[in-house]
């Protein structure tokens, strides 16, 4: 007996399901490639680069200085207001790439715009099975006015008059999001206007730079301050290995999904061993991916508590039936 299951990313309204048709969680959970994928989702991007000012061939220096006559002679502040009327991510990117004044002015902005926009990072995550109940939800994972939208929610015909679930919901109004091995997959609907506005040179290798994931070696529960890093899994992938004839059967991403699966009911397509896995301790949390390095710049490593004896004993127990 099993049910099927969706990501949620509960604060971008996006949802995913496994790939194909393989929506049982015990289908998919060790197939080596649904679960990366939404580890990939999560991983930092890294920083949007300066555009570098092209020295002309045998001149001395570069010159920089604001024309005396055009829009660039407005102050910074008033330059930065013009984009205010702008609407789209394209015209935002467009405006900026149209010199290097207006690129180092709207930087900022348009980093956390496409970072916002390609990257899970940060974002609150649950995956829910279909035998969910919406009294029976992780505790404050919606706000009263997602509460308020999922009760108003009209069934259909086929529902019997009962109410419609958070699993239903999101099916229904949350956008589909792309799910890939290759982060090129990910970043070309995004990409892909830009090119077609006609941004390229610098402006559009800096963004293309930018959409790469940092190094993926620590995964962080950015809501209860949990890490589990990447040596830590591959050390249980070599414990494990005899058992799964030299594979190894888990990653960043195994770590992530055992925790955060929620449902009412506990079928899941697994062994006897594996009940715990559909009430997910982390379904909610918010998480990313990063790299030890900027883990450590970032954060007291002294008010973060190491996850992986909790991660590590459930993903040998998901590993018994395999």
């Amino acid at each position: 007996m099993g049910q099927y299951w969706r990501f949620l990313n509960l604060d971008r309204r996006e949802h995913t399901r496994a790939r194909g048709y393989r929506y049982k969680l015990g289908e998919f959970f060790g197939d080596g490639i649904t679960n990366r994928n939404i580890a990939l989702r999560l991983c930092r991007l890294r920083s949007l680069p300066n555009m570098p000012r092209i020295q002309p061939s045998g001149a001395e220096s570069t010159n920089i200085e604001r024309p005396g006559r055009s829009l660039l002679v407005l102050p910074n502040e008033i330059l930065y207001h013009i984009t205010d009327g702008i609407e789209t991510l394209e015209d935002f990117a467009c405006f900026a790439a149209t010199c290097h004044i207006c690129w180092d002015l709207c930087a900022s902005t348009l980093e956390v715009s496409i970072k916002h926009m390609v990257s899970w990072a940060g974002s609150r995550i649950i995956r829910l099975g279909d035998y969910m109940q919406n009294d029976d939800l992780p505790a404050g994972i919606l706000t009263e006015a997602q509460r308020a939208e999922l009760d108003a929610a009209v069934p259909d015909e086929s529902s019997q008059g009962r109410p419609v679930s958070l699993y239903e919901f999101a099916g229904d109004h949350y956008r589909s999001a792309v799910m890939s091995p290759d982060f090129f997959d990910i970043t070309y609907a995004y990409i892909r206007p830009l090119e077609k506005r006609g941004i390229e040179g610098a402006p559009l290798a800096a963004i293309r730079k930018m959409c790469t994931p940092v190094e993926a070696t620590v995964l962080r529960n950015l809501s209860k301050k949990l890490y589990v890093r990447a040596d830590t899994i591959d050390e249980l992938n070599k414990e494990v290995q005899p058992r799964c004839g030299g594979n190894e059967p888990f990653s960043l991403g195994e770590a992530l999904v055992g925790r955060i699966c929620w449902s009412s009911d506990p079928s899941c397509a697994m062994p006897e061993h594996c009940e715990d896995i559909t009430r997910g301790p982390w379904a909610g949390d918010a998480f990313d991916i990063t790299s030890m390095e900027i883990f450590q710049k970032e954060a007291d490593l002294s008010r973060w508590v190491d996850a992986k004896d909790e991660v590590c004993e459930a993903l040998r127990r998901y590993l018994d039936g395999y």
